[in-house]
């Protein structure tokens, strides 16, 4: 049977749900990405954010909350833990990049 993955999208930010938290990670504040052209932001409303190696961020929702955003429907996230993923693009000149709406 396939494992089913729990996730939710928002512009171009994927919250994927996960077991438990990594090790060492820093807390940080609820914004999850900026917009580079609006300076718009992906942030929950309640929760906490952290920051693990490489930048990769994780989430903790003890309830469920709201992420928010200028541009895009207002997502309900459920309570659990999650891996904040970015989508990246490529260029022509094969430089990866964030994503930035």
């Amino acid at each position: 049977m396939e494992k089913k993955i729990e996730a939710y999208r928002q512009g171009d930010v994927v919250l994927m749900k996960i077991n438990e938290l990594p090790k060492g990670l820093k807390e940080k504040d609820n914004v999850l990405a900026l917009g580079e052209a609006t300076g718009h932001s992906h942030k929950l409303i309640d929760g906490k954010t952290f920051i693990g190696e490489n930048n990769q961020q994780y989430v903790l929702l003890e309830q469920e909350t709201e992420l928010i955003h200028d541009e895009h429907a207002q997502q309900t996230i459920p309570k659990g833990v999650y891996q904040v993923n970015i989508k990246r693009e490529v260029n022509l000149l094969n430089e990866v990049r964030q994503v930035m709406d």
